[in-house]
């Protein structure tokens, strides 16, 4: 679990994990990624009420690189990732053990329902509850939130890419290479964990435009294998609805607008610095 300045979340997840429901032995390893409050002595406070419940510490900030340091600290045949501000279900991690019987890597279901108003729903899409979402029309990905993956095939793939620090792309970037060096990727419906959305709509605009920037970087490291991003065309008529709906910036509703813009102005910027056409 990567986790850094969630003294105030991190409990939820903890108190989640020690309800599980799995019968087989498991551990808990929390990589601090550079926090600057207290959450290593939060997570200290678990180690009665969680198996082998210890916190590494890993820096520079960066997800894949803390997910990585967990992983060189882990001891089990399979690693499961979630983070610090969400909550499992009672049966996530048994559902992610099952699945591992059929599959190289697992992803769950991330519930947006119970940690998050009504108006934060609104701005983000969820994710599909029947399957994997897709990245650009081009392969299935686990959400590193709830993902799974055999430590060997982890191993044989060389952990996750440290070059995407978390702005988006982290976990997509490692299932797409994971499926080219023909490994299998399946859905846990029954891992169900519940997600935390960003609550302020600066915040959430601010992480769709880092996806908008990852969605660029990509398709510079997978168009030779077949990913597309959308034609100029396209683009276009995307840009064409924002601006006709640009009055919904003052209604109540306009979080979908806001996200949706800073997602495609993303786009445009990560064209610019990985010098590919993502519009």
């Amino acid at each position: 679990m990567p986790a850094r300045n969630a003294a105030a979340v991190v409990g939820g997840q903890l108190a989640a994990l020690s309800r599980q429901d799995y019968g087989g032995s498991w551990e808990v390893v929390v990589v601090d990624n550079g926090s600057t409050d207290d959450t290593a002595a939060v997570v200290a406070r678990w180690t009665d009420r969680l198996p082998d419940l210890r916190v590494v510490r890993h820096e520079p900030r960066g997800i894949n690189g803390a997910r990585n340091a967990g992983a060189r600290a882990a001891n089990g045949e399979l690693l499961v990732y979630c983070d610090a501000d969400d909550v499992a279900t009672t049966g996530w991690l048994a559902a992610m053990v099952r699945a591992s019987s059929k599959a190289d890597l697992i992803g769950g279901y991330l519930d947006f329902t119970p940690l998050n108003s009504e108006r934060v729903r609104m701005a983000r899409s969820a994710n599909p509850p029947d399957r994997l979402p897709i990245i650009m029309g081009f392969l299935p990905y686990a959400v590193g939130a709830s993902m799974g993956v055999r430590t060997e095939v982890f191993q044989a793939l060389g952990g996750f890419d440290e070059s995407y620090t978390g702005g988006g792309g982290d976990d997509v970037e490692f299932s797409i290479r994971a499926q080219l060096m023909g490994c299998s990727v399946v859905f846990a419906p029954g891992a169900v964990m519940r997600y935390r959305l960003r609550e302020r709509l600066w915040s959430l605009a601010r992480q769709q435009m880092g996806y908008g920037r990852a969605d660029a970087k990509l398709l510079r490291d997978f168009r030779e294998h077949g990913l597309r991003a959308d034609g100029t065309t396209k683009a276009l008529a995307h840009w064409l609805k924002l601006v006709w709906r640009a009055p919904a910036i003052a209604s109540p509703d306009r979080g979908r607008w806001v996200c949706h813009f800073a997602w495609r102005l993303g786009r445009l910027l990560g064209s610019a610095e990985q010098r590919v056409w993502c519009p």
